[in-house]
């Protein structure tokens, strides 16, 4: 009996939530920065906190900020069919910008994307995107214990220029899939049931900081996360294991030192699509993802919200971490919880305090009836999330309420030949007024993307186009008309893809900064603006596409877009 009660008070004493470090994150204000924010070639974005409803993404006026963005997954350290051992071969695709510069290098099939080139960017804008999703590899970004490639930064400081020079904002997304490329293979599978490892569609850790301890590296079930080398190396992470999450928490600060007083970058993603190893949630998230939030947050702000604990072993769920020397941070940190999430729909931790920092992000999957179980298990749609698509983003408002961060949505998507899944999306996000992040932009071959791949060839290596075809399916539901900033955090809009007409209601006083919608060049019907409100002021941009400002004049306003046809771009 003593020692189950042992047991007890130890799990009470080190769960979020039933400790001092909790206790301290709720009642202690988060450091502001010491120096002036330096000017910035866009606005600074940081989460304002209404004293009622849910935090959101806000400008430096105070207005809320829709981000409506897109990923390119061009920069990730993919294999591409060479040596899958412990040796690190070079990337694919170059990472010196100067084989960037003014050129696009040769794109080719046997990697599931194209490089990331400057009109590649410019194009993205022209589409009314405002957002890049910049996925990264730890890989590339130390592919040797304790030392840094410069180079790889740079390429990254390249995009982020370019994204500069079109307006767009940046997230920095620590990207990982089945936890590595490095988890070997195993052919053919000795296990009953096991088929060949598909390394082509795993990254993230370097060789150095995956342990397997000889498990067979096998997909069970057509999924890459049931891997048991992949359980093993995701649960040596979690744990600690050599050190490996203290050089992942340095990589992270390592980035944030580079960017911190450019505020094209918005912030940082922490870790993609976290997978438990051989944990369970809620104690996954609560005891090991959401504490690892929290010491990375601690290293670069230096808030110190957790207790003093020993680096390079095993931290237990109190711990902070020491200031790694960012200092005056200003950007946001998107936190993404646990991968089960995105295939119930449903939260899968406690909604615990996480960090006192103000900049905090609730960064969801939405990929209902893509991988959500009644997906995963054949059962059709007819029963499964309970609450439709509505489901995912109800309940993260709720968490993202109880641990004080605004919701946004890093990745969705679907096969094109399942568009009104999007459709659906959209219409969520319109309603629960969240910004978002498609995925993605290019692929080659086939694929979920913007742009449909040219047919690929097994074997082939010969270069071919970047570009591929883009979707007229995608143009139309993602070339869409939307509220970029707005005083009214509580705005009502909607936009009808299938005839361009728009609508928006909100409410201002006079003073309020102005409301601000988007229309692509794809939309071609007149604007109207009725009730109190001076405006509209009506820019009609170098791409075709419009931005309409609107001052409130006390009291409740609207815009208008007519329906008319749409002017979507033909396949070349």
């Amino acid at each position: 009996m003593g020692v189950v009660i042992l047991v007890v008070l130890f799990g009470i004493c080190t769960y979020p939530g039933a400790d001092l470090v909790s206790l301290a994150i709720r009642l202690t204000p988060a450091p502001s920065p010491t120096s002036p924010a330096p000017a910035g070639p866009l606005p600074w974005l940081h989460v304002a906190h209404p004293t009622s409803g849910t935090p959101y993404i806000a400008d430096d006026q105070g207005r809320m900020v829709l981000l409506h963005g897109i990923t390119s997954a061009s920069l990730i350290d993919y294999w591409s069919g060479s040596d899958p051992s412990l040796t690190d071969p070079p990337p694919f695709y170059p990472i010196d910008p100067a084989a960037y510069d003014g050129r696009c290098p040769n794109n080719y099939g046997i990697i599931g994307v194209p490089p990331l080139c400057q009109d590649d960017i410019a194009q993205m804008a022209s589409f009314g995107f405002n957002l890049l999703r910049l996925p990264l590899s730890w890989s590339l970004l130390e592919p040797e214990r304790g030392h840094f490639n410069q180079t790889y930064l740079e390429r990254i400081a390249q995009v982020v220029s370019w994204a500069q020079a079109s307006g767009m904002y940046v997230i920095l997304d620590m990207h990982q899939n089945a936890y590595s490329r490095y988890v070997g293979t195993a052919n053919p599978p000795p296990l009953p049931g096991g088929a060949p490892a598909q390394l082509q569609y795993y990254s993230g850790a370097p060789a150095w900081a995956t342990f397997t301890d000889g498990l067979p590296s096998e997909d069970y079930g057509n999924r890459r996360e049931l891997n048991p080398a992949v359980l093993e190396a995701d649960t040596s992470f979690w744990y600690n294991r050599d050190g490996i999450q203290d050089e992942y928490i340095a990589t992270i600060a390592f980035l944030a030192k580079r960017f911190k007083d450019d505020s094209t970058v918005i912030g940082y993603s922490l870790f993609n699509e976290p997978w438990p190893g051989w944990s369970l949630p809620p104690g996954f998230e609560d005891l090991l993802l959401f504490p690892f939030y929290r010491r990375a947050i601690d290293a670069i702000t230096g808030i110190h919200d957790g207790l003093p604990c020993p680096t390079w072993v095993f931290m237990p769920a109190v711990c902070g971490y020491p200031d790694l020397g960012v200092h005056d941070l200003r950007q946001l940190f998107f936190l993404e919880p646990g991968l089960l999430r995105e295939v119930t729909d449903f939260p899968t931790h406690l909604g615990l305090p996480v960090s006192s920092d103000p900049n905090l992000v609730l960064s969801i999957h939405a990929y209902t009836y893509v991988y959500t179980f009644d997906a995963v298990l054949g059962t059709g749609q007819a029963s499964y999330p309970w609450g439709g698509y509505e489901q995912s983003y109800a309940l993260a408002e709720r968490e993202a309420k109880a641990i004080n961060a605004a919701v946004f949505v890093s990745e969705f998507g679907n096969p094109p030949s399942m568009d009104v899944l999007l459709a659906n999306q959209l219409l969520e996000q319109e309603r629960y007024l969240v910004g978002s992040a498609f995925w993605d932009w290019k692929e080659n071959c086939i694929g979920w993307a913007m742009f449909a791949g040219d047919p690929c060839t097994p074997g082939d290596i010969s270069p071919r186009r970047s570009s591929g075809c883009l979707r007229t399916s995608r143009e139309q539901l993602l070339a869409r008309v939307y509220p970029r900033a707005s005083s009214d955090s509580h705005l009502t809009y909607h936009y009808d893809p299938a005839t361009g007409a728009f609508s928006l209601q909100a409410q201002g006083q006079i003073g309020d900064a102005q409301t601000v919608v988007y229309i692509p060049h794809e939309v071609t019907g007149a604007v109207a603006v009725s009730g109190r409100a001076f405006g509209p002021l009506i820019t009609i941009n170098p791409d075709g596409s419009r931005t309409v400002s609107v001052t409130p004049a006390g009291g409740s306003f609207a815009i208008t877009v007519a329906g008319a046809p749409l002017a979507l771009t033909a396949c070349v």
